[in-house]
């Protein structure tokens, strides 16, 4: 695990990478890492919510990711609405940066439906959203280990057998 001290959203995690590099695009596995995405998300977007309750892009995002994983939609289909996400998140970052960064892990959620690796970007911009929340807070660093430790623990969990996480 990265050392959250010295946490950039320029360095990659090397033991998440280990997991998600040797994924092959459309297999179930991406799907799972496309779950993983929507799990790391949702563990920070109702704090995103409860700032701005009437903005619906994020919700429509994942809905849309969710399609994908359900084969509903094509990939293409689905890649498209990361625009959108992505124009929110230029507007945000001028006004508010740490929940700018909800909407980037979101535009990489999105994104993982198109390239595995979106995925990596999901975590790292929720950990991200953490250190920019709590940046006052003496645990900010804890909080951030916190997150890092779930989000590996899970993404374990859920590449164990990963047919059955979809198929449920």
């Amino acid at each position: 695990m990265i050392d959250m001290n010295k946490f950039s959203l320029t360095k990659h995690d090397d033991e998440l990478l280990d997991i998600i590099k040797p994924v092959k695009q459309y297999s179930n596995e991406h799907r799972i890492l496309a779950i993983w995405a929507i799990d790391c998300l949702n563990r920070i977007l109702p704090l995103f919510e409860m700032k701005y309750p009437s903005e619906i892009i994020l919700k429509t995002a994942v809905g849309t990711l969710q399609k994908w994983i359900n084969g509903e939609i094509k990939m293409w289909d689905a890649r498209k609405y990361t625009y959108t996400v992505l124009a929110l998140a230029k507007t945000m970052e001028k006004y508010d940066k740490p929940y700018s960064q909800i909407v980037r892990a979101t535009s990489h959620c999105l994104a993982t439906c198109h390239v595995p690796t979106h995925s990596e970007g999901t975590a790292m911009y929720v950990v991200s959203a953490i250190k920019l929340i709590n940046k006052s807070k003496d645990d900010a660093v804890v909080l951030m280990e916190n997150e890092r430790i779930w989000q590996i623990n899970h993404l374990k969990e859920l590449m164990k057998n990963p047919l059955s996480k979809i198929q449920s």
